[in-house]
C-alpha cells in the first residue's frame, strides 16, 4: 500500500499486489496514479481514496476514474482497474464474495431489470 513512482516497480516485479492511496495534497494524486497505471499497466494494482487523519478526500477515487477515462481508456478498462482488481485481491479470502464483472454483463442485467 502507498506505493509511489519510486517504490512501485520492485514489488510488482516480485509478483506482489500494490496499492495507490489517493490524497488531494500528500502521497498520490489522481493524476500521478493514472501516470503510474499508464507506465506499469493495471495488473495487481489497487487504487483507493483516503478519509483519515490528514487532508483527505474520498472523492479523489472518482476523480481518478474520470482522469483515467479522459486519457482514452474504455469503460471496461476502468472496471478492470477500479472494481475487478479489488474483487480479485479481496476474493483471495473466501470470506469475501466479490466477483469481477464485465461491462456486457452489467448492461444485460440492467436491461433485464428494466424489462421486468
Amino acid at each position: 500500500d502507498h506505493v509511489e513512482e519510486h517504490t512501485i516497480r520492485e514489488p510488482l516485479e516480485a509478483g506482489y499486489w500494490v496499492g495507490f492511496t489517493l490524497y488531494p495534497i500528500t502521497k498520490c494524486t489522481p493524476r500521478r496514479a493514472v501516470d503510474m497505471l499508464e507506465m506499469y499497466g493495471h495488473e495487481r494494482i489497487l487504487v483507493n481514496s483516503s478519509a483519515d487523519w490528514g487532508p483527505s478526500d474520498p472523492f479523489t477515487l472518482q476523480e481518478c476514474v474520470v482522469q483515467y477515462r479522459a486519457r482514452g481508456y474504455s469503460v471496461q478498462d476502468a472496471i478492470e482497474v477500479f472494481h475487478n482488481n479489488p474483487a480479485r485481491f479481496l476474493g483471495q479470502n473466501p470470506k469475501f464474495d466479490i466477483k469481477p464483472v464485465r461491462l456486457e454483463t452489467i448492461e444485460e442485467d440492467s436491461a433485464n431489470l428494466v424489462q421486468n
